[in-house]
């Protein structure tokens, strides 16, 4: 079936996570992503990977957020391989860049610059702190981030020291949004015929992943204060938080203190039956739950829960996770074919959609796999392609 942006074409000219992923978003939904990658191939590519992760000299992480997507190798201080990528993007509808402010500018890849070579592209900038403004110029990172914007601050216990998550949970938030914006720039040109320069950062990400947490402290004043006993969210009630049992731990969520303690047959629970007991409490209240749920194993409880319909769950290892048979149901590990692994596993995507469906179609590419492939497809010569790769393999 057709994907949703089937004859979209977009020049990924990012590298890392947060531009890369946001590509790779455009490509699920059916974009023909072209990565443009210098000789030697992008910094995640050569430079970095989780755990030191390799396979036959592949980086793992890289495979994250580069599927459905082409390689193309350019050296673009090559005035030559410069008007080839000059070329790509005449014919393009998004171009992705997240450089650090004023460098794409540097090499002539600015947005004044591409927009007169393609009035109609949708230009997108990714970057740690936005293009102006006192951070501008400093590194970007999914923990710097967590620090500045104070998302580090939200988890662990009173006394414990700033925790951060832990995942690039910024990255993949503002890499979506960058998508999204992307799409939405996309159906207003079809209305306008107008391009437009879209600018994502990942400190206004953070920012906005704590729109609940934020706006509470600026319409009430009450900063949000960790409880001691592990109430897992500073502005939530008991019994919301992570339960050691016999066998594991699990989850307890937003229900009533009375009504767990009904259910768990906890007596002195049965005083905490408003939300205002539940919070001015917590800290009184979670010790009591826990000492009883460490008494039998996890799947105990868990049936019991469901069967009286509170809200809680296992907390599951990642081998658990991947095993998972609702995660199995959701087709969130899919099996593709890679060039150089032969079969690999990668995550799904997140949605589905009856007419237009994501799909995973291509796994990462090796570098510069399609550099031949769409170099002819803009018309060069196999005397140009074959020059300039050999240009490329000399530096």
């Amino acid at each position: 079936m057709p994907g949703a942006l089937d004859g979209v074409t977009v020049v990924d000219f990012s590298q890392l996570v947060q531009g890369p992923l946001a590509t790779q978003f455009l490509g699920d939904m059916g974009a023909d992503v072209i990565k443009i990658e210098a000789p030697g191939g992008e910094w995640m590519r050569q430079s970095w990977s989780m755990a030191n992760a390799y396979e036959d000299g592949v980086n793992l992480t890289f495979l994250t957020a580069n599927r459905n997507k082409r390689s193309v190798e350019l050296d673009i201080k090559d005035d030559e391989q410069l008007e080839v990528l000059y070329d790509v993007i005449a014919d393009a509808d998004v171009f992705v860049e997240n450089l650090r402010p004023g460098v794409v500018d540097r090499l002539g890849l600015g947005y004044e610059d591409l927009s007169e070579i393609n009035p109609e592209v949708i230009y997108c900038s990714a970057s740690g702190y936005g293009e102006e403004g006192p951070y501008a110029d400093r590194p970007g990172q999914d923990l710097i981030i967590q620090g500045v914007s104070g998302l580090a601050n939200l988890n662990g216990r009173a006394d414990d020291p700033p925790t951060p998550v832990g995942l690039p949970l910024n990255d993949f938030y503002s890499a979506a949004m960058l998508a999204f914006a992307a799409v939405s720039a996309l159906y207003h040109r079809e209305q306008s015929g107008e391009g437009q320069h879209i600018k994502a950062d990942l400190l206004s990400a953070s920012v906005h992943l704590q729109s609940m947490e934020i706006d509470t402290y600026l319409n009430t004043g009450e900063p949000p204060e960790r409880s001691e006993t592990g109430i897992s969210h500073p502005y939530y009630q008991a019994p919301f938080g992570v339960y050691e049992t016999a066998d594991g731990h699990m989850t307890l969520s937003l229900t009533m203190p009375s009504i767990v303690g009904e259910t768990l047959g906890i007596d002195e629970l049965e005083e905490y039956d408003t939300w205002e007991a539940a919070y001015e409490h917590r800290d009184e209240i979670k010790p009591l739950i826990e000492e009883v749920l460490r008494e039998k194993p996890t799947d105990h409880w868990i049936d019991k829960l469901v069967e009286h319909d509170i809200w809680g769950g296992p907390v599951q290892t990642m081998e658990e996770v991947v095993d998972d048979p609702q995660v199995e149901v959701n087709d969130m590990i899919q099996t593709v074919e890679h060039e150089e692994l032969g079969e690999i596993e990668l995550t799904g995507v997140p949605f589905r959609m009856t007419e237009t469906p994501p799909d995973i179609h291509e796994a990462p590419p090796a570098l510069g796999n399609a550099t031949e492939d769409v170099l002819r497809e803009y018309g060069y010569s196999e005397e140009f392609i074959e020059q300039m790769q050999a240009r490329n393999r000399d530096r």
